[in-house]
């Protein structure tokens, strides 16, 4: 029994010694600081520092004992080379010298101990320091790594947070609008037809006015528009592969191929007879809220847009602009044809033939497509 209690009492401080050092190890990790703290750290090179300093005062005691003994013996030698010196006097010096030799002899091991002492010590201090700047940069290193992780982690919880907010807002709004409407915007659209489930009215809210940019968008009167001009995703059955776009000019209608037989459907407005165009091409390149540049030939014909030249900078962006919020640019080959699929602020115009060729779309349309059709997507007008 004695035997078994004395190998559980180490056993059992080992344990605890464990404990302690997981806990620490946790804590340090928890931190995000790994290795010595620098105020341990600190505390070793200050030890070091004071056993420099000690060892320099040691080295210098010894160095002036050893200097004083060295003058003596020095100046007992100058008196034995004198000429005139009795047996009696170069006796006694002799004697001092017999004497204070053993002496010399051990000051000069001490100094040789102190020397060594001195430079170990002065390789322990510089050892320290380094570890000390070492355990400082690690530490700072440590520090900005929680301040970027509580910066990222209270961006979250505010994005969250603002996003919440959103949500219940949108709740609130939606609420109101459906206790303010009632039943009208059913009976707009033609009762239950319109219904909640018809595919034309699951991005109805995105025709309503937000701002764009540094722009302001205005809102479209849904429940003046046919109902098939509005965005919606249909059956498309058709032989060009997915993210093509497809201009049908007949049924007033842009296609956007996707994947699985269908397509999102967007109502645009065409050109005027006359103006018409068709074939194939590339999308060059995209703008938002882009610069308008009436052609020579329109300018012949309406002298009054003269001012908007391209020798006078075309007009600027802007929700009177004719590009509307987004354009398309249209090329063959590398070269443009100067046709483009743009907005339009004049909604009234989606489902007719309005434009001088080119195909506009509702603002709120193009800026969907403009999001979902990179540059380099081919375009066929039927």
């Amino acid at each position: 029994m004695r035997r078994t209690s004395r190998l559980i009492a180490p056993v059992l401080v080992l344990l605890l010694g464990l404990i302690v050092a997981g806990c620490s190890s946790t804590t340090s990790q928890t931190s995000g600081y790994f290795g010595p703290s620098v105020e341990s750290v600190t505390e070793k090179k200050k030890a070091a520092t004071q056993e420099l300093k000690d060892t320099k005062k040691d080295l210098r005691k010894l160095r002036r004992q050893l200097n004083k003994l060295e003058k003596l013996e020095a100046r007992d030698e100058r008196r034995l080379k004198r000429k005139r010196l009795s047996k009696r006097s170069k006796a006694k010096i002799e004697a001092r010298m017999a004497k204070r030799a053993p002496q010399i002899e051990d000051l000069q091991d001490g100094v040789k101990k102190a020397q060594k002492a001195f430079d170990r010590a002065v390789r322990n201090e510089r050892r320290a320091q380094r570890r000390l700047e070492s355990a400082q940069k690690r530490k700072e290193a440590a520090d900005r790594r929680i301040a970027a992780a509580k910066k990222r982690k209270a961006e979250r919880l505010a994005a969250a947070e603002k996003k919440k907010k959103e949500r219940e807002a949108a709740k609130i709004a939606a609420a109101k609008a459906k206790k303010a409407s009632g039943s009208s915007s059913t009976s707009a659209f033609g009762g239950g037809l319109f219904a909640r489930k018809d595919p034309a009215l699951k991005y109805v809210d995105d025709y309503k006015g937000r701002k764009d940019g540094e722009f302001a968008l205005a809102a479209i009167p849904t429940d003046k528009i046919d109902k098939r001009l509005l965005r919606q995703q249909v059956r498309y059955r058709t032989r060009h592969p997915a993210g093509t776009l497809v201009v049908d000019t007949k049924a007033k209608y842009l296609y956007l191929v996707q994947y699985g037989g269908r397509a999102m459907r967007y109502g645009i407005g065409v050109g005027k007879a006359g103006f018409e165009w068709s074939g194939s091409a590339r999308v060059g390149w995209k703008r938002e809220w882009p610069t308008w540049t009436p052609p020579s030939e329109m300018i012949a014909r309406k002298p009054r847009l003269r001012k908007w030249s391209a020798a006078n900078g075309g007009m600027p962006g802007g929700p009177k602009n004719p590009l509307g919020a987004r354009a398309l640019y249209l090329t063959q080959g590398g070269v443009d044809t100067l046709y483009r699929l743009h907005g339009t602020p004049e909604w009234k115009s989606i489902g007719t033939a309005a434009s001088s060729g080119c195909i506009r779309l509702m603002n709120q349309d193009v800026i969907d497509l403009f999001k979902r059709v990179p540059n380099g997507a081919k375009v066929v007008v039927l």
